[in-house]
């Protein structure tokens, strides 16, 4: 046989090693629940793992082209340093999302037999715990409209 007779297989004797290539190293179908749970968190550890590297590896390239400039990351983002380690994980340093009626007075939701009031919201005022527990429904106490 000279070398291009080798070299021309048949396409069936190619086949069975391109599939090989082809199929995942793990039969999912062939796993229980239980190993393809610890599948899944193995690979998500890994994942993690692997953006870490990227991002640390990303953080030193730019304090290294930084400090060719006399620079630091703090003095460029000064927001990072105040920021604490929220700003590394995506926050920016706003924390929690303010409501939009913060600060304003809420309407009057209950009245109490001595003129005390409650808006419904927050930890529920003495007052009424104490009527509660004496038996009277809340909803005796709710305000009206007009008043």
């Amino acid at each position: 046989m000279s070398d291009t007779e080798t070299d021309a297989q048949p396409a069936d004797a190619q086949s069975p090693a391109r599939e090989s290539r082809r199929r995942p190293a793990v039969d999912l179908d062939r796993m229980t629940v239980a190993e393809l749970t610890a599948l899944r968190d193995a690979a998500e550890a890994k994942r993690r793992e692997k953006l870490d590297d990227a991002k640390n590896a990303v953080l030193e390239e730019t304090r290294a082209k930084l400090a060719e400039l006399g620079l630091t990351l703090e003095a460029v983002l000064p927001s990072l340093a105040s920021a604490g380690p929220l700003a590394s994980a995506g926050q920016g340093g706003q924390g929690r999302k303010r409501r939009r009626d913060a600060g304003q007075l809420l309407p009057v939701r209950y009245r109490g037999p001595s003129g005390e009031t409650w808006s419904g919201r927050g930890r529920m005022p003495k007052w009424l715990q104490t009527l509660e527990a004496e038996g009277r429904n809340r909803e005796e106490f709710r305000a009206t409209e007009a008043a």
